[in-house]
This record gives structure tokens, sequence and C-alpha cells, in this order.
């Protein structure tokens, strides 16, 4: 018999959750300021699982969905949204996360979500039974799904319920048994949501934000120097009021501040990665363009809430 799997944890770094998050290949970075906690559940084995999240601060989310299964999401907040995708989605719709492309999404502080991974064998099997075609003709490359808001809201207070069961003091639910009744009816609802067949048609791309692109791959690139605003002007091809104008509209800050906050993060994971006392927090910031030490550490701490010197110390 397969092994289940459980993990409910409350976990005040971000690369922790990243770690955390089973079947995930995660990459977040902190866009405002504060100290970062989350919640993170997750329920099942390597052919089904239920995932729980909550996360405090905003943030730019990289990474990809478990391989081998089909993720759908739904937000557990109806009241919130997120840019997903070039999508913004809000909380009457169905997203299904691409199989071979980055999730690539802006989050609020705010972000609560239910995430369920399922094989495609599973839900071909249910097809199957029910008469319908099989997982990927109903999805049809589509990303996302449009919902009666009742039917999503009967979801939402069923997910609610499942989690309430799974965290209770109770662990005896936190078995095959109990992972099986919660595969079913994941995939009954999901497919009851799929045949409905509304979709939303991701926006097409405009001038604006294929230059914003341009000017996010290049600071990436540039990711160990300061980029002045003019040098992505140039790139992008952009006048400065469009470059700001884009940036505020996606990530809420500055392009200037953008590239502050992604070289600090940059800073961050390698401070974590680094054993402490084999090297100066002086020397890893300076790698990344940082030579003025006080100002250096007073954005740092602005952003994450603690010195550099202390994530060095925490680190493994």
């Amino acid at each position: 018999m397969e092994q289940v799997f459980f993990l409910h944890q409350n976990l005040n770094d971000f690369d922790s959750f990243c770690e955390n998050a089973r079947n995930w290949d995660l990459h977040y970075q902190q866009l405002d300021s504060g100290t970062f906690s989350s919640e993170l559940l997750i329920f099942g084995n390597n052919e089904t699982q239920l995932t729980h999240a909550s996360l405090n601060r905003k943030m730019l989310q990289q990474g990809a969905s478990p391989k081998g299964l089909i993720t759908f999401g739904i937000l557990a907040n109806p009241q919130i949204s997120i840019h997903w995708r070039n999508i913004d989605i809000s909380g009457d719709m169905l997203f299904v996360f691409p199989e071979d492309g980055e999730l690539n999404s802006i989050s609020q502080s705010d972000f609560d979500i239910y995430l369920l991974s399922l094989t495609e064998e599973k839900l071909n099997a249910s097809c199957d039974l029910l008469d319908l075609p099989n997982i990927r003709t109903l999805i049809n490359k589509n990303e996302v799904f449009k919902c009666q808001t009742e039917k999503l809201d009967e979801f939402r207070h069923w997910l609610h319920t499942v989690k309430i069961e799974l965290t209770s003091l109770n662990a005896s639910v936190r078995n095959k048994h109990y992972l099986n009744q919660v595969e079913q009816e994941m995939i009954y609802r999901i497919l009851s949501i799929l045949t409905e067949n509304r979709i939303v048609t991701k926006s097409r791309s405009r001038k604006r934000d294929i230059a914003i692109s341009i000017a996010e791959n290049y600071i990436s690139n540039s990711s160990n120097e300061i980029v002045t605003i003019s040098e992505l002007c140039n790139v992008a091809n952009i006048s400065e009021r469009t470059l700001e104008y884009g940036f505020r509209e996606r990530y809420g800050i500055t392009p200037k501040r953008y590239s502050l906050v992604y070289r600090l993060n940059n800073v961050r994971k390698q401070l974590r990665k680094t054993k402490p006392g084999s090297a100066l927090v002086s020397e890893i910031a300076r790698q990344h363009g940082f030579w003025h030490m006080s100002k250096f550490s007073a954005d740092y701490k602005k952003l994450f809430n603690e010195l550099p010197l202390c994530t060095l110390n925490r680190s493994q």
C-alpha cells in the first residue's frame, strides 16, 4: 500500500516554505517589507495531493507544479485575487497549472489557496465512469475556467471542512481510506466544473507588458549589478514614464525598487546557503552590487525585518 504523507506547519521563512512544499519546484521573492509567515498543509501520496497554503507577504512566485500530476487551483478566500500567468484570477475561477510552464504569479499579502494535484490516469478513470471525454479533451489546453459562484463556494466549503478534519487533534483520518474519499470528491467536483466549459481566455500581451518582461529579464541577468532606469528604457525600448507605470501596475513598486528588492532577495538566498564563519556578510553583499554596508543593512532589515547577519547565523 502506497504511503500517505501529511504535513502541517507554520513557517517563518519563505525558503523553508518552498523546501517543504512537497513535489513543488518553487522559487519565491519577497516584494514588500516585513516579517514573512505562512501556513502549509499537504496531504496525499505520489498520485494524489491536496495542498493548502497561505502567505502574509507580497511575493513573486516562480517555479512549477508537481511533475506527473495535473494540478488545479482554487482561491481559498473568494474575496482575494492573484495575477497568474498574465491572467487576473478571482474567487469564481478554477485554474489549471501548465505541466511544462512557469507558474509565474504575483500574490498579495492575503494569499490563500487550495491546490489539487492528481494523475491523468485517475482523472480519466472517472471520466470513463461518467461517460465524459478524457481529461485533456475537457481541459483542451485552457488554463482558467469561470465557475458558477454557488458551485465553487460549495467546493471551497468542502475543502475547508477537509482541512479542519486533517488538522484536528484526531490523526486517525490521515490515512489511505480518507485520502481515497477526498480524491473521489475532488475529481467529481473538478469534472463538474470543467463540463460547464466557460473558459477565461488569456489576455493578449500589450506592448507595455512585453517591454516590462524584457526589463525584468534584464534585471535578472544583471542581478549582481546596479541597473539604471535609462538602461531599462533602452533595452525595453520604452519611455521612463511607461516603464514606471508598467512596474507599478504589475508589482506595485517602481522599477528602481524592484531592482533593489531583486538583489536583496538574491543576497538572502546566498546567506542562507552559506555556512556561518565561512564568509563575511560584506563579501556576499558586494557580490551583488552593494558597496555601502550601512545602507545595505538598513535596506535588508527594512525588507526582511532582520539583519543580514541574523540570516547568515540561521543558515544550515
